[in-house]
């Protein structure tokens, strides 16, 4: 039964650094995103939208994340506040198992005094 047991937790520790060596730099770059569009967002209620559009791209540089480009980042106004909402999707293909497309979506928004909307 000991042995089962520790079979059962090698099996799952590798599994799990399977899981985290193919996905878990994409689930990296999304929690890196939700603070690019509440970065973004503030700098717009600060400055003006197009610093904002710079930003995003300033954002994505300094953190290296290559694949996702200021076109995946929309800049809208909805009921008074200035909202940020990037989205995007990544193909990944981790051996045995097939492909696999994640989709994304972080958004943020600011009041025009510049404080962040809490969901």
């Amino acid at each position: 039964m000991k042995n089962l047991i520790s079979l059962v937790l090698v099996a799952a520790a590798i599994a799990g650094g399977g899981w985290l060596i193919y996905y878990g730099p994409y689930y990296r770059d999304y929690y890196t995103m939700q603070e690019v569009t509440q970065s973004v967002a503030l700098t717009w209620a600060a400055y003006n939208k197009e610093r904002a559009g710079h930003e995003v791209e300033d954002q994505l540089k300094a953190r290296e994340i290559e694949y996702i480009t200021p076109e995946h980042c929309e800049l809208h106004e909805a009921a008074g506040e200035l909202v940020v909402t990037c989205r995007w999707q990544v193909d990944v293909y981790p051996p045995l198992v097939g492909g696999r497309r994640l989709s994304f979506e972080t958004e943020a928004a600011a009041t025009k005094d510049g404080r962040l909307v809490e969901d």
